[in-house]
C-alpha cells in the first residue's frame, strides 16, 4: 500500500513538473520610445519589447562576443535561443515617463526543448531532395522499376511536407554524384560542388537531400531469370520461398547548401517478396508496386527515413544569403514565411573559397561575429540593420545570415 502511495506521488510529482517546464510564466518590463504623440504605437511597441524581454528571461542559451572600442564595453554580437514562444500576455502596469512608454507584463513562455543549442523550429529549413540515381541501371529491369531514380526523392518529398519546419523542394532531376561508387566524400568534387551550390541559389534553399541506390537485385538469381511455364507456377505458388525476397539498399546524404559539405549519411536498407512475373513491369510509382510486399517494406522503410532526416534538420542553423549590402542595412532572402520576425537577430557569415593541397575548392563560412536586427519583414524577403557599416565588416552580396 505504502508503496502505491508513493509511486503515486511520484508521478504525480513528475507530472506536475513536466507541466511547470512546458509553460513557465515570466514578469517581464518593456520600453518604448513616443514618437510624434503617438501612444497607441509606443504602447504596441512597448510590450514588443517586453515580450522579447519575457523570452530573455527564459532562455537556456546565450553567447555575446564582448570587445572594447574606446574603453566602452560593447557587446556586439549576441545570440539567444529561448525555451519557447511568448503568449498570453496580461498588461499588469502601463505609465509615461518623459518620453519613453513603460510597460510591464505578465507572460507564458511555452517550451519547445531537445537541441543541445538550445534552438527552437520557428524557422523554416529549406532542402531540396535531388535524384537518387543506380548503381547498377539493369537491376531496376525487372517490374520496369526505372522510374525509382525519381520516385525515390518524391516519395520522401511528400512525406516531409507535413514537417511544420521543413519546407522541401522537388529537385528530383538534379543529379549531384557522376562518380556513384565514390559518392560520397567528406565535400563534394569541384564539378558536384558547383552544381550543388549554384543550383542551391537558384532553389533558394539551406540544404540538400540526394542518394545512391545500391542495390534492388533479387537476393536467389535464379529468380530473376525466365523460367518455364511450370517452374513459374510453382515460384507463384511457393510466393513465401525465399527466392522471391528482394533488396533495396541506397545511401542517403545531406549536404549543406552553401559549402556543399557533407553534414550527415546513412544507410537504409530493406527487402521483401516481389512474386510478380519477370516481364510484369509495375513501375515504381504504381498501385501494383504498392501492393506487393516488397513496395510496402520501401514504405515503412521510408517511415524511418523521414523520422531520422527530420530530427537531424531540426537543430540545424536557420541560413539565408544576403541579397544586397548598403551602409547599415542588408536584404535577406528569407521572409515571414520562413518564420522571421522584427526584432530577430541574426549572425553574419562571411563566404569564401579555400583551396586544399591538392589544389581542390572548399567552400566556407566565416563567422564576424556581428549582429543583424531584422527590421522590415515581407512574405519572401527581410531587411535588416547593423551595427556597422556593411563596408568595415566586408559584407557583400552571397555572403548569409544564421540563426543558431
Amino acid at each position: 500500500m505504502y508503496s502505491a502511495l508513493l509511486t503515486l506521488f511520484f508521478s504525480a510529482f513528475a507530472l506536475l513538473f513536466s507541466t511547470l517546464v512546458s509553460a513557465v510564466d515570466v514578469v517581464a518590463e518593456g520600453r518604448a520610445l513616443i514618437l510624434d504623440d503617438d501612444l497607441e504605437s509606443a504602447r504596441a511597441a512597448a510590450i514588443q519589447d517586453a515580450a522579447q524581454q519575457a523570452s530573455m528571461q527564459a532562455a537556456v542559451y546565450v553567447s555575446s562576443n564582448q570587445h572594447l572600442r574606446d574603453g566602452i564595453l560593447e557587446v556586439d554580437n549576441m545570440q539567444i535561443a529561448t525555451l519557447g514562444r511568448v503568449s498570453n500576455i496580461e498588461v499588469l502596469d502601463k505609465k509615461v515617463v518623459g518620453r519613453q512608454y513603460i510597460v510591464r507584463i505578465r507572460a507564458e513562455v511555452n517550451s519547445d526543448t531537445g537541441c543541445e543549442n538550445g534552438m527552437t523550429n520557428s524557422y523554416m529549413k529549406t532542402v531540396a531532395v535531388a535524384a537518387f540515381p543506380l548503381e547498377y541501371p539493369a537491376q531496376a529491369n525487372r517490374g520496369g522499376l526505372n522510374d525509382i531514380e525519381y520516385g525515390l526523392a518524391r516519395k520522401i518529398l511528400e512525406r516531409m511536407q507535413g514537417v511544420k519546419y521543413l519546407q522541401p523542394v522537388n529537385a528530383s532531376n538534379l543529379h549531384l554524384h557522376p562518380n556513384l561508387q565514390t559518392a560520397a566524400s567528406r565535400q563534394l568534387d569541384n564539378g558536384a560542388l558547383t552544381t550543388v551550390v549554384a543550383n542551391s541559389r537558384n532553389l533558394n534553399v539551406q540544404y540538400v537531400l540526394s542518394g545512391v541506390i545500391r542495390d534492388m537485385s533479387m537476393i536467389d538469381q535464379r529468380a530473376a531469370q525466365q523460367q518455364n511455364y511450370f517452374i513459374d507456377l510453382y515460384n507463384q505458388l511457393d510466393y513465401k520461398s525465399r527466392r522471391h525476397l528482394r533488396v533495396l539498399s541506397f545511401d542517403l546524404f545531406l549536404h549543406d547548401g552553401y559549402t556543399g559539405a557533407l553534414l550527415w549519411q546513412k544507410r537504409y536498407q530493406t527487402a521483401g517478396r516481389w512474386h510478380y512475373e519477370p516481364e510484369f513491369r509495375t513501375g515504381f510509382s504504381s498501385a501494383a508496386f504498392s501492393q506487393s510486399e516488397y513496395g510496402q517494406k520501401i514504405d515503412l522503410l521510408l517511415g524511418q527515413l523521414n523520422k531520422d532526416v527530420t530530427e537531424q534538420l531540426r537543430c540545424r542553423p536557420f541560413t539565408a544569403r544576403i541579397a544586397r549590402a548598403d551602409d547599415r542595412t542588408i536584404w535577406i532572402t528569407a521572409g515571414k514565411l520562413d518564420g522571421l520576425s522584427k526584432g530577430d537577430r541574426l549572425t553574419l557569415y562571411r563566404r569564401s573559397t579555400a583551396y586544399t593541397d591538392g589544389l581542390m575548392t572548399q567552400e566556407q563560412l566565416t563567422n564576424t561575429m556581428a549582429t543583424a536586427v531584422v527590421d522590415e519583414v515581407q512574405p519572401t524577403f527581410a531587411t535588416a540593420r547593423l551595427s556597422r557599416d556593411s563596408g568595415t565588416l566586408n559584407i557583400r552580396e552571397g555572403d548569409v545570415v544564421r540563426a543558431h
